[in-house]
């Protein structure tokens, strides 16, 4: 279930369900060590709602003196009972010394830096998945409450009220288990209505895979819901693993972080 956004101010329009961002900064100096960029999402009381840290696209360490650095992310929007206006801040921290750098652009404090305004709506123009046969349960990340995915047996499927034009699916994925468990990875197949509209090769210890998938009105069809399904050719059972002392019993697939729905115009 994702959130309804809203752009104002520096970032342009975007559709709902997901916040796509180009953060970028006139570098004034030469980053000699690993540097991590840290993102906040804020309440008009600068209360922080939710964060997104990651390492840039390109590493710090390859940044150049007055270089522009350019990329795009797509971030999954958690849920958080707040509507209303919102305020991105970011910036660059040592992961070593956790110690921020000073940029240039204004300052909201303790250098963070305010790089765009949005507005959270609610969630009633989403097209809204349910998670149907072939899925574990829900788990989230220790660390992080907020981090939560549902393993996939060997064949899940997945439902949504057919927005009947075309539209990108989401599905965003990885398989943390180790390269002696799935040496070759896993080959996974995206099929609706029995067509394959989307197949990949998913490495094991990888970093997770976004998957932006067209479907066509066409390939929706003319039903009033449709299914996707997620096949996997390999599967695995932990405790099974050979010199494994984790007990857990289960048929896993891939792992599913989100699985979203985006009508077109």
């Amino acid at each position: 279930m994702q959130r309804h956004l809203r752009l104002v101010g520096p970032a342009a329009r975007e559709p709902p369900g997901r916040l796509t961002r180009r953060p970028y900064r006139e570098l004034l100096f030469f980053c000699r060590g690993l540097v991590h960029v840290f993102v906040g999402v804020v309440d008009p009381d600068e209360e922080l709602m939710w964060t997104d840290d990651h390492d840039p696209a390109v590493p710090t360490t390859q940044w150049k003196p007055g270089q522009k650095v350019e990329y795009t992310r797509t971030v999954f929007i958690p849920i958080y009972p707040y509507i209303g206006d919102a305020s991105i801040h970011m910036g660059l921290y040592s992961p070593t010394t956790k110690k921020r750098l000073s940029l240039s652009g204004t300052e909201a404090g303790q250098r963070a830096y305010k790089v765009a305004k949005f507005q959270l709506l609610p969630q009633t123009e989403n097209v809204f998945t349910v998670y149907k046969d072939g899925w574990h349960g829900p788990e989230t990340a220790q660390n992080n409450p907020s981090v939560e995915w549902q393993w996939t047996k060997k064949e899940a499927t997945l439902g949504f009220k057919n927005p009947k034009r075309d539209s990108l699916f989401y599905l965003d994925l990885d398989n943390p288990t180790p390269s002696k468990t799935l040496p070759e990875g896993q080959h996974v197949e995206a099929k609706v209505n029995d067509q394959v509209v989307e197949q990949f090769d998913l490495k094991p210890d990888g970093l997770r895979v976004l998957k932006k998938i067209p479907l066509t009105t066409a390939q929706l069809g003319d039903t009033e819901m449709v299914e996707v399904r997620i096949v996997v050719d390999k599967t695995f059972v932990p405790a099974s693993l050979p010199a494994s002392d984790n007990k857990d019993p289960r048929e896993l697939g891939v792992r599913v972080f989100h699985a979203f729905i985006e009508p077109g115009k």
